[in-house]
């Protein structure tokens, strides 16, 4: 069997239309014909059915096109690892990840795996909230995602990687400014804003202001937005955690919370449980599993245990 044909095959079930596939796979029609005529003859059975202009793939070759993806993932994973034996790791990992590790635990995870792999690899890196996130990991628009937890995911694994700290923020002129620690409650009858409902993390921060008194609104998706609105507005304060986007504002006053433990905001790295997967994704899925961050980069996180 053709393996070229096999490709052709895979290029008609996706466009099902003989032209389009033909101009794509850079052949002429009548090759692209032959090579599928060729294939159903050897296999005895139809591939394909005419609609219109175009074609649609039989009963048969909806299953016959699961088994060649399968068989090609697995046949460019093994050209991929002989690649790797000479030229040393290549590819592409798409990765999907929320904005609060984007200035700190990311960029230092990819400088180091290129730091041991080579610049083989090349990362994609694509910015958004855990949920939209999520939704496109599922349509495999992302090799690995990190994200917040998201419940009733069976297909998908999440494995904790870090986590990050709860803290009060004000501008430095608030009567709270210098203030060394906090008790959460002490924030009660305070303007108190967090994050927009509807997130994973406001959600977190709903549960432990609980019973408090407190009301916070949710007016914000990250700490970059919370932390400009409050260095503007010294009569606010918020609940954020402490990343690179709080950090940015010198005129904010960070406050840590005495009774809020360590690790508040888990973040996990988040894959298909069980796509085939290249060698590039599978190693930079390993590196990140037994990767630590330097003792320097722990002021902005903390590892989750």
């Amino acid at each position: 069997m053709n393996l070229s044909h096999l490709r052709y095959f895979v290029k008609l079930a996706d466009l099902q239309h003989y032209a389009k596939a033909a101009k794509e796979l850079y052949i002429s029609q009548p090759s692209l014909t032959h090579a599928i005529k060729s294939l159903e003859s050897e296999l005895g059975v139809p591939l394909f059915q005419k609609v219109g202009r175009g074609v649609e793939l039989t009963d048969f070759g909806h299953e016959f096109k699961d088994c060649v993806l399968r068989g090609l993932v697995e046949i460019d994973r093994g050209i991929a690892l002989a690649s790797d034996q000479t030229q040393g790791l290549r590819g592409k990992v798409n990765i999907g990840a929320i904005y609060s590790i984007e200035g700190d635990y990311l960029p230092r995870v990819m400088s180091e795996f290129r730091g041991q792999f080579g610049e083989g690899v090349q990362f994609q890196l694509n910015q958004a909230l855990t949920l939209n996130l999520i939704e496109r990991l599922e349509k495999d628009e992302f090799d690995v995602a990190f994200t917040a937890y998201v419940r009733n995911k069976p297909d998908l694994v999440f494995e904790l990687v870090l986590a990050h700290q709860l803290v009060a923020v004000c501008h430095s002129d608030h009567e709270l400014a210098d203030r060394k620690s906090i008790k959460l409650a002490e924030l009660k009858g305070y303007n108190v804003h967090s994050y927009r409902e509807g997130t994973p993390i406001s959600e977190e921060v709903a549960d432990v202001i609980a019973g408090t008194g407190i009301r916070a609104k949710g007016s914000f998706e990250d700490e970059v937005s919370l932390g400009g609105m409050i260095s503007h507005d010294s009569s606010i304060c918020g609940l954020g955690t402490l990343t690179l986007g709080l950090r940015c504002f010198p005129n904010l006053s960070i406050i840590p919370i005495e009774d809020i433990p360590d690790g508040f905001h888990r973040i996990y790295m988040v894959y298909k449980r069980s796509k085939l997967r290249s060698s590039a994704v599978d190693q930079f899925i390993s590196f990140v599993q037994d990767y630590v961050p330097p003792k320097e980069a722990r002021q902005y996180i903390e590892i989750g245990g």
